[in-house]
């Protein structure tokens, strides 16, 4: 009896500490990311009204910041800016999962 305890928590703590290191990636789609990761505060709602940020389809909202072009965007939102905390959303995105998901936005955006 003693062993099949034993053997029970060796096991689960096993699969505990396998599960740790486990991280979900995100799809590389512009789509993809927006969805998992810029979605809660560019769609609307309270969140995004609260954080004042610009919602996707809405040129207004997002013209001063189209302006400043794909490169500058993309680096605001990896290293984060005044108005946007560092990678959003997400720790895990990368540079390339950040810049498909502006472009997302400037494609569903675009007049």
């Amino acid at each position: 009896m003693k062993f099949l305890i034993t053997s029970i928590l060796v096991i689960g703590s096993l699969i505990i500490t396998a599960n740790s290191f486990y991280t979900p990636q995100l799809e590389n789609t512009g789509k993809a990311v927006f969805e998992e990761s810029c979605a809660s505060c560019h769609t609307g709602g309270f969140k995004a009204w609260l954080s004042g940020s610009p919602e996707i389809g809405d040129m207004n909202d997002w013209k001063s910041f189209f302006e400043k072009g794909l490169t500058e965007m993309t680096k605001n939102v990896f290293e984060g800016s005044k108005r946007h905390e560092a990678k959003g959303d997400s720790d895990e995105c990368t540079e390339e999962q950040i810049k498909a998901a502006i472009e997302y936005i400037m494609a569903e955006t675009s007049e």
